[in-house]
């Protein structure tokens, strides 16, 4: 025995990192395009809740009052078709473009979860031109999505995994 976790249901084998992941967008003409550019990937969910202490407590408590979903990547700039082409033709018309955009993870036994973050709209500064010499040309994205997410594909389970957890 190695320590107290010898019954650790951790196999290496089927850890997850970022080259097992994929991220979509779908276009305004609704075409789903992988990013394969992108090379840093975040989808944040933030919980909001206000304080509220009544009388006599000294315990403060948190109620919640919402939550917000946002989304950050990078992308190496190869092409400028796919976001940036509707954000720049969308703000000369006086709008604000929104993106679905799909995060996806596959495992080592070919279990995979997408995530699917609808009505997302960019927030914050974008990066249209950011220039050093030596470094690969980058562009950077936020975007704050206006609907809840929502899972298309779950991870069912570790493969190999005893179905007793007793064992």
């Amino acid at each position: 025995m190695n320590g107290l976790n010898d019954q650790s249901i951790l196999d290496v084998r089927q850890l997850i990192t970022g080259k097992d992941g994929q991220v979509f967008v779908s276009s305004k003409k609704g075409v789903n395009i992988f990013l394969a550019e992108v090379d840093d990937f975040q989808a944040r969910l933030n919980f909001k809740n206000t304080d509220y202490q009544p009388v006599g407590s000294y315990l403060e408590f948190g109620v919640p009052t919402g939550y917000s979903i946002s989304v950050t990547m990078t992308e190496a700039v190869i092409r400028d078709d796919v976001m940036l082409e509707e954000v720049i033709d969308d703000i000369q018309n006086g709008y604000t473009p929104t993106f679905n955009i799909v995060g996806k993870l596959r495992r080592r036994d070919n279990q995979a979860q997408r995530v699917v973050y609808r009505w997302c709209m960019p927030d914050g500064e974008l990066d249209l031109q950011n220039l050093k010499p030596g470094e690969i040309v980058k562009r950077s994205w936020t975007f704050r999505c206006n609907a809840s997410p929502e899972m298309i594909e779950m991870f069912k389970g570790i493969s190999g995994q005893q179905s007793d957890m007793y064992g």
